[in-house]
């Protein structure tokens, strides 16, 4: 309700200026997305100095407003900081990339969404490799598809065959000719149908990557050019080795 104070969990999705020295922060809670003000932000003695910063998880007491989507953050402690996140420019992309697609996407279902994205950051902050964080971004999109609604089904592959045809349009396998189709290869289709097993075979990842920013562009059509700079970013230096294995 209007004109209460609320405590809750929240992941830091943005902060923007306000003034001169307050900040505007945008919050994932399990209730949805939270916008508040923070008032005297980056002055000096401000009693929210290091409390809050991207990718960080809080306990956060606001005060809800009568009018407006902006509320007063009142206190903020936080839990979980990833610094670890901190030393690869890599898995900082991949973490903004996933903090806008959140705040995109999670109109509903928010504490799923917020379950999503704590663990996804907690992946991407132990990823070790590119293959790693290429992993960590392909199973997010997938259960982000499923939170959205348009999951696809990569169920239906012939486990025969090295390719089987899959149709973008319907979001499941089928013949060539149903509309646009892509061919994905049986490993990757296997992978695609079972996301949380772990891959460390790049090939595969970026196959999957691919057929997933098609589907992505056909049925959500958001954030396409961070995806590909952050895929570029992922990939820098490994397209090379990818090619020459």
């Amino acid at each position: 309700m209007a004109g209460e104070t609320a405590k809750c969990e929240a992941l830091c999705l943005a902060v923007h200026p306000w003034s001169r020295t307050s900040h505007v922060v945008s919050w994932l809670t399990k209730q949805g997305v939270v916008k508040t003000v923070v008032k005297g932000a980056v002055r000096p003695k401000s009693a929210f100095l290091g409390q809050y910063d991207l990718n960080y998880e809080c306990e956060i007491v606001y005060y809800r407003r009568a009018r407006g989507n902006l509320h007063a953050l009142r206190e903020c402690v936080p839990r979980k900081m990833r610094e670890n996140m901190r030393g690869s420019f890599r898995a900082l992309a991949l973490a903004g990339y996933v903090r806008s697609l959140v705040g995109e996407l999670a109109t509903e279902g928010a504490d799923e969404w917020y379950r999503l994205s704590d663990d996804t950051l907690g992946r991407i902050e132990n990823a070790h490799t590119p293959e790693d964080l290429l992993g960590c971004m392909a199973r997010f999109e997938l259960h982000a598809m499923r939170l959205a609604g348009v999951m696809p089904d990569f169920s239906g592959y012939d486990p025969s065959s090295q390719w089987s045809a899959f149709s973008i349009s319907s979001g499941a396998f089928g013949a060539f000719g149903e509309g646009r189709c892509l061919r994905i290869a049986r490993q990757t289709a296997q992978w695609l149908e079972n996301p949380d097993c772990v891959s460390g075979n790049m090939q595969i990842l970026l196959d999957a990557a691919r057929v997933i920013g098609v589907f992505y562009q056909f049925h959500l059509d958001c954030a396409v050019e961070t995806r590909r700079e952050v895929l570029r970013l992922i990939l820098h230096n490994e397209n090379e080795k990818v090619e020459n294995k």
